[in-house]
């Protein structure tokens, strides 16, 4: 593993990059998401070569289709066959695509599966922990229309079945997200805290409002989804940098390297930490996935909630393409 504080050639070089970075990053809070979602569940499971090529085409092939301004329908894509992410191989780090044609082995399959389940922003949110169901979150573009989900799975089903793999639309309800929800709180630091944010006290309120809602009785089991945010995520990327990085906690030791954590992930151009927690700590967010009952949103000390984004799997956000057999379809569907 790569020691990240001998990292001197480049540290002056990113530590200026950083700290424009932390003052011209755009606000994210009030976006409209719009997010819909499709479950694939594919004839032997999700970690099969062919399956994995095949939801690769069809995946590219929805950014074919056009709202009535011609603009793409959809302005996000996070799936297996279209997210990058942060990981160790062979004693490097690099930014990856999740699917990668070389990578289509058996044991590369079962390198992806491990890292899925092993990211906190992919386990139960790309993939059902059993691995028999994928998850495509599609976030629409401003003035898509109302029809814009069923265009977006009937283009899918098609691709599908081009590749050699049929699909049928099924129930919602049938579904294995039908019910489940995701929460996303989205923070400010208050304009009366003339206090500079400070990161590793930021991280530490982020960790107890998780911890506390995770006592909730609303929060997601462990089998449907999970709660995460930029905490998560750095304890993943101290992991694979080295555990000296982070306390007993799982916390950045100090905000020296928390700011060094951070320009790795930049040098990396992984946007995702940026997402979750501005690099000034001025913006943060929190994510629940995968809860059946409304959460309330935690508070934060010298922070106040000011937007909250909510997606629920009903027939107005949700779809399902099912191809498997004919004959495990029906037994299930009379159960």
């Amino acid at each position: 593993m790569p020691e990240l504080r001998n990292q001197q050639p480049w540290l002056l070089v990113l530590l200026l990059s950083w700290s424009l970075l932390s003052v011209s990053l755009p606000a994210q809070a009030g976006s409209d998401e719009q997010w819909q979602v499709i479950s694939l569940l594919p004839a032997n499971g999700v970690y099969q070569a062919d399956t994995l090529q095949q939801l690769v085409r069809a995946s590219e092939s929805l950014w074919q289709l056009k709202t009535p301004q011609q603009q793409p329908l959809i302005r996000q894509l996070d799936s297996l066959a279209s997210m990058n992410v942060i990981v160790a191989q062979q004693q490097d780090i690099r930014f990856r695509r999740l699917i990668e044609q070389r990578e289509l082995s058996q044991a590369g399959l079962k390198r992806l599966a491990r890292l899925v389940e092993q990211h906190p922003l992919l386990q139960r949110r790309l993939v059902s922990a059993d691995g028999q169901a994928t998850h495509l979150w599609l976030r629409l573009s401003a003035g898509a229309p109302s029809d814009s989900l069923q265009r977006l799975t009937d283009q899918l089903q098609q691709q599908l079945a081009l590749s050699g793999q049929p699909c049928i639309q099924q129930a919602v309800q049938q579904g294995p997200l039908y019910g489940q929800q995701m929460s996303r709180w989205h923070y400010q630091l208050t304009a009366a805290s003339r206090q500079q944010a400070d990161g590793r006290r930021a991280l530490q309120q982020l960790a107890r409002a998780q911890q506390q809602l995770s006592q909730s009785d609303a929060a997601p089991a462990a089998l449907d989804g999970r709660l995460y945010s930029a905490v998560d995520l750095l304890r993943y990327l101290g992991n694979l940098l080295g555990d000296q990085l982070l306390d007993e906690q799982g916390l950045p030791r100090d905000n020296n390297t928390l700011a060094q954590m951070y320009m790795m992930a930049e040098s990396l151009r992984s946007r995702d930490l940026h997402s979750l927690a501005r690099p000034d700590f001025r913006q943060l967010q929190l994510v629940a996935i995968g809860h059946r009952q409304p959460l309330a949103a935690p508070s934060l000390d010298h922070y106040q909630l000011i937007h909250t984004s909510h997606w629920q799997a009903d027939t107005q956000s949700y779809r399902v393409l099912d191809c498997r057999s004919p004959a495990l379809i029906s037994a299930e569907t009379s159960l």
